[in-house]
C-alpha cells in the first residue's frame, strides 16, 4: 500500500512536470500552422486517423458488413457479436469508439481548413491543401450520416436525422460543447459544398494514397447515388471513367486488385505498412495462421456467386476457410480499397436505369460481370437493371463495406433478418447522449 501510494504521487509529480514542457516534435493547435510543411504534415495526420482501427482499419466497414449478410462472427467480442446479431445496444464500445475517432478525423480537416490561408509562402498552393482538407472532412462526415443518421426508409428524406456539425478546430474545453444534431440536409449540404470546393480546387494528383481532383469526383458520385440524384450521379461516374486515367484489373488477374497495391483501378486506395499497420487480416485469421479469427466470410456470400464467377475464390476462400484474399497480411500492411473504378461503372449504370437511359445502363452492368468471367445479361426494365447491379455490388464489394448501406438505400434491410424498423439507422453512442445532458438527441427506438 505504501509503495502503491509512494508510485502515485511520483506518477503525478511527473505528470505535473512534463505539463510544463514544450515538446519539440508536436505542432501547438492553438498557434495554427505556420508553414507548407506544418499543413503537409497535418493533412498526413488527416489520413492517419482514418488508419486507426476503430474506423477504417477495421471496425467501420467490417461491422456493417457482419450487420448485413457479408461476414459472420466467429470470434468471442461481445461488442461484435452484438452487431452480427443485429441488436445493438446503445452503449456498444464499438459504436462510441467508431463516433470518437471519426470526429477526432473532422477535427484534423477543420485544423486544416483553418490555419492554411494564414501560411505565407509563393510555393504553397493553399487552395489545393485546403481542397484536400474538405475532401476528408466531407468523407468523414458522410461516413457518419449514411450509419447513424438518415431515415429508417433511406436517405435524402424530409425529417431525415443528421450529425453534429462542427466546422471550426476544437482547441479548448469550451470548443468542445456539445452540439445539437443537425437535420440530414444540413450535414448532406456541408459535404456537397466541400466536395464541390474539393473538386475544383485539388491537383490531379497529390501522391499515392492521398485524394485529389479524382477522388473528390467520385466520392461526389456516391454521394448523388445516395441522395437519388440520378443524373448528377450519372456525371459525375462518367466524369471519373473517362477522364481519371483508371481501368479495370482483367478478370484473369482479379485478385490483384488486392493482393498488390495500387493498381489501374484504385481511384483512392488508403496506404497501409509495417510502421502504418491494421489488424484486418489478424482479425480473418484463424489462430494457427497468427490470427484471432474474429470473423469469416458467409456461406450466403459464397452461394450468390454464379458458376464461373472469378470474385468468388477471393471473397469466399478454401485456405484457410471463408476467409478473403482482400486481406491476407497478418503483420497488417494490406492497403484498404476505399474507392474502385468498379464502382463508378455500377454507379452510373444504375443512375443510367433510373433515368430511362436502359441501354446504357445494361452496357455498364456488363462491364463488370464480363470482368467476373460471366455472361452477359439482357433485363428489359430498370428495376431488372437495378436488381441485378445491387446482386453486382453485394459480390463485387463484399469486406468491402458497401453492402449495409446499399440494403438501407434500397430499403431492404429485411433482407438481413432485421425485424425492428428503427434498427436500420444504429444508435447515437449512449455515453454521448448522457455527457451532452440530452443536447445530442438518440435515435427513436434505441
Amino acid at each position: 500500500m505504501i509503495f502503491a501510494c509512494v508510485l502515485v504521487f511520483a506518477t503525478f509529480t511527473a505528470c505535473e512536470k512534463n505539463i510544463e514542457l514544450d515538446p519539440e516534435t508536436a505542432l501547438d493547435g492553438t498557434a495554427g500552422f505556420k508553414t507548407k510543411q506544418d499543413v503537409d504534415a497535418a493533412l498526413i495526420g488527416c489520413y492517419s486517423a482514418l488508419q486507426n482501427a476503430n474506423y477504417i482499419g477495421l471496425r467501420y466497414w467490417a461491422l456493417t458488413d457482419m450487420y448485413a449478410d457479408i461476414l459472420a462472427h466467429t470470434g468471442t467480442f461481445p461488442s461484435f457479436a452484438q452487431v452480427a446479431n443485429r441488436s445493438i445496444l446503445a452503449d456498444n464500445v464499438e459504436l462510441r469508439n467508431m463516433w470518437q475517432q471519426i470526429y477526432i478525423a473532422i477535427n484534423r480537416a477543420n485544423n486544416v481548413i483553418a490555419s492554411a490561408p494564414g501560411v505565407s509562402d509563393p510555393s504553397f498552393n493553399v487552395n489545393n491543401a485546403i481542397g484536400e482538407a474538405r475532401f476528408l472532412r466531407a468523407y468523414n462526415y458522410f461516413n457518419l450520416l449514411i450509419l447513424y443518421g438518415g431515415s429508417t426508409t433511406g436517405y435524402n428524406q424530409a425529417s431525415g436525422l443528421g450529425v453534429p456539425l462542427v466546422t471550426t478546430p476544437t482547441l479548448t474545453a469550451a470548443d468542445a460543447a456539445p452540439k445539437p444534431r443537425n437535420t440530414e440536409a444540413e450535414v448532406w449540404a456541408l459535404i456537397l459544398e466541400d466536395l464541390d470546393f474539393a473538386a475544383q480546387n485539388m491537383l490531379n494528383s497529390n501522391g499515392v494514397g492521398r485524394a485529389n481532383k479524382r477522388v473528390a469526383q467520385a466520392l461526389k458520385a456516391r454521394a448523388h447515388l445516395f441522395r437519388g440524384e440520378w443524373t448528377l450521379a450519372e456525371t459525375a461516374a462518367g466524369d471519373v471513367i473517362s477522364t481519371g486515367g483508371y481501368s479495370l484489373v482483367p478478370g484473369a488477374t482479379y485478385s490483384d486488385i488486392y493482393l498488390k497495391k495500387n493498381t489501374a483501378e484504385a481511384i483512392w486506395e488508403l496506404q497501409f505498412d509495417a510502421t502504418n499497420a491494421n489488424s484486418i487480416a489478424f482479425f480473418y485469421y484463424p489462430t494457427n495462421l497468427g490470427g484471432r479469427n474474429e470473423m469469416a466470410s458467409t456461406t450466403s456470400l459464397r452461394d450468390a456467386h454464379e458458376a464461373g464467377d472469378v470474385r468468388q475464390a477471393v471473397n469466399y476462400t478454401t485456405t484457410p476457410a471463408a476467409k478473403t484474399q482482400k486481406y491476407t497480411r497478418v503483420p497488417g500492411d494490406d492497403n484498404v480499397l476505399l474507392i474502385r473504378l468498379a464502382e463508378m461503372y455500377l454507379i452510373r449504370g444504375e443512375a443510367q436505369a433510373r433515368s430511362g437511359k436502359l441501354s446504357d445502363a445494361v452496357n455498364d452492368l456488363n462491364a463488370i460481370r464480363t470482368r467476373a468471367g460471366l455472361g452477359m445479361l439482357s433485363p428489359a426494365t430498370a428495376d431488372e437493371i437495378v436488381v441485378a447491379i445491387e446482386k453486382e455490388r453485394r459480390l463485387e464489394f463484399a469486406h468491402e463495406g458497401h453492402r449495409w448501406f446499399d440494403l438501407r438505400r434500397y430499403n431492404k434491410w429485411s433482407d438481413v433478418g432485421i425485424t425492428q424498423e428503427y434498427r436500420a439507422l444504429w444508435p447515437i453512442p449512449q455515453r454521448e447522449v448522457e455527457t451532452s445532458a440530452g443536447i445530442i438527441a438518440q435515435n427513436p427506438g434505441y
